[in-house]
Parts: C-alpha cells; sequence; structure tokens
C-alpha cells in the first residue's frame, strides 16, 4: 500500500502516454499530505472514502461516485479512515488547451461557480463516468497499444470535462500566470527565508499588488500560503528531528512561536504530533 507520495514512488504503480499520467492508489487508514505538480489532477475513488483538507482552506470527504479536480500547485491534506481505492489523472495542459481550442462550448469563466480554494468537486455525470471507466479499461489491458489509447480517450475525458460548468476555472489556469512561478519558488525554497517583497519585485509588481493579486489566485495571502506549506513540512520532519530543530530548520527563531502556529492549525503541539507519528489528527476548519 502506498503510504510516501514523492513523485517518483507515485508512479510505481501508474502508467504514462504523452498527454495523461494515470496514477493508481492503495490506501490505508493514515493522514498524508501530497501535492499536485505543473498539471490539473482528477481524483476519483474506486472504494473507500478521503477527507481532503485543501490548500490550507477548504474541507470536505469524498468517495465513489464523485471527483475532484485540482488545479496545478495544490498542497492537499489527506485524512483516510479506511483502506480505500483511488485513481487520479494527470491532465496534459497542453491537451487541454487543444481540445479548448477546437470545440464549440461556451469556456466563459463564471468564478462565482469556483470554490474558495480553486477547485471542483461534484458527482459523476454519465458520459465522464463511462469515460472513466474506458481508460481504467484501457490501462488494465496487455494491449502494446495502451498509450496510444490512453491518449484518444484523454481528449474525450477533457471533453466530457469542459463541459462541466465550472470545471473551465479550474483546468484552463494559466500556467504562464507570474503567480504560479512564485508558488513554484515557495514550494521548492520552503525551508529558507522567502521575502514577500523580493517575490514581487522579480515579477515586476509592487508588494500591495502582488499580495492582492495572490490572494485572488489563492484565497491565501502569500504569508498565510508560506505558513501552510512551512507547517505541512513541519509534520514530515517531525518523523526524524526533534521540534527545536524542526523550527529552525524551518526558519522560526522564536520556538514558541513557532509551536503556537502549530497548535493554531492542527490542535495539538508539535511535541504531541510527534509522540502520536501518524495517528489521527482532525483536520481545523
Amino acid at each position: 500500500m502506498l503510504t510516501d507520495f514523492s513523485r517518483s514512488r507515485e508512479m510505481v504503480d501508474g502508467l504514462e502516454s504523452e498527454y495523461l499520467k494515470l496514477l493508481y492508489y492503495e490506501l490505508p487508514p493514515l493522514l498524508a499530505d501530497y501535492k499536485t505538480y505543473e498539471y490539473s489532477r482528477l481524483c476519483t475513488i474506486i472504494d473507500g472514502s478521503k477527507h481532503i483538507s485543501l490548500n490550507g482552506g477548504a474541507n470536505f470527504t469524498y468517495g465513489p461516485g464523485q471527483f475532484v479536480l485540482l488545479p496545478p500547485s495544490s498542497t492537499v491534506q489527506m485524512k483516510i479512515d479506511v483502506p480505500t481505492k483511488a485513481l487520479v489523472f494527470e491532465l496534459n495542459q497542453e491537451l487541454v488547451k487543444k481540445v479548448t481550442e477546437k470545440i464549440s462550448i461556451n469556456l466563459n469563466a463564471d468564478y462565482n461557480l469556483l470554490s474558495e480554494s480553486r477547485f471542483f468537486y461534484s458527482n459523476l455525470n454519465d458520459e465522464l463516468g463511462t469515460c472513466l471507466n474506458k481508460l481504467a479499461g484501457i490501462a488494465a489491458f496487455g494491449d502494446k497499444n495502451k498509450e496510444f489509447l490512453l491518449d484518444l480517450y484523454a481528449q474525450e475525458l477533457i471533453y466530457y470535462l469542459v463541459k462541466i460548468k465550472g470545471v473551465q476555472q479550474v483546468i484552463n489556469l494559466e500556467l504562464d500566470n507570474p503567480l504560479y512561478k512564485a508558488i513554484q519558488y515557495i514550494q521548492s525554497h520552503i525551508k529558507e527565508p522567502i521575502s514577500i517583497s523580493q517575490l514581487a519585485y522579480d515579477l515586476n509588481m509592487s508588494e500591495g499588488n502582488f499580495s492582492n493579486s495572490f490572494k485572488k489566485l489563492m484565497n491565501l495571502t502569500p504569508r498565510e500560503y508560506i505558513t501552510n506549506l512551512k507547517l505541512i513540512k513541519a509534520k514530515e520532519m517531525l518523523q526524524t528531528q526533534n521540534v527545536t530543530e524542526v523550527a529552525y530548520n524551518l526558519g522560526y527563531d522564536n520556538i514558541s512561536h513557532f509551536i503556537a502556529i502549530f497548535k493554531s492549525k492542527y490542535g495539538i503541539t508539535p511535541k504531541q504530533y510527534k509522540s502520536i507519528g501518524n495517528g489521527p489528527v482532525a483536520f481545523k476548519a
């Protein structure tokens, strides 16, 4: 069963074609973190359920017959109470652009439909469910042309997705948006001091404009986003380091401040979390 969500480990039970990555998970009861990368992810449940906290904000639970569409550069906290099987489809952004340019569907964004954490969560309709079943069936076959077939059905999958009002705002997020460069920098340098004013300067934006634009995109200020990522990283580091080491290694000179923000988010102190390891910790709203 999968408990390590590193990129290389995710692909062990996965299948990759030119336009689609299909990832299969067998998950034990656990509390874990993972992230999306440069592409959108369509997440489905075969059996079981997941409790999700997305980007430190929205909390919800989903199971079979439902799906979640996550935008690039998302951070996800996942709590699983029972053994769960999941299938995830990672959608190549170039294919998304090609499909949406060729079809005649009104893609005008209605941002009132988009959740505060910029994801889409709904029940599977008949068209989408049938397409996902076809993709899963192809992946299970020994056909030497399965990658070719996956790419054919990947176009169909995107077509059925963009027909759903509200989905467009997720899968058509522009990856060349300068704010995504800032998000990617934050994620890759989360153990280092990060200057918001420097991020704004590097993007040729004023600090105020950068912060306002960032909050509109992520529903979090840059500082809140950085803090959330640091705390997610802290949980991982607490498996092998003591509280003081984790605080200093994440750039917190004031240990009491680190303990206070950790407890505010998770309801327990870092020391208590370390003592229970990956035991159940309820997500806070």
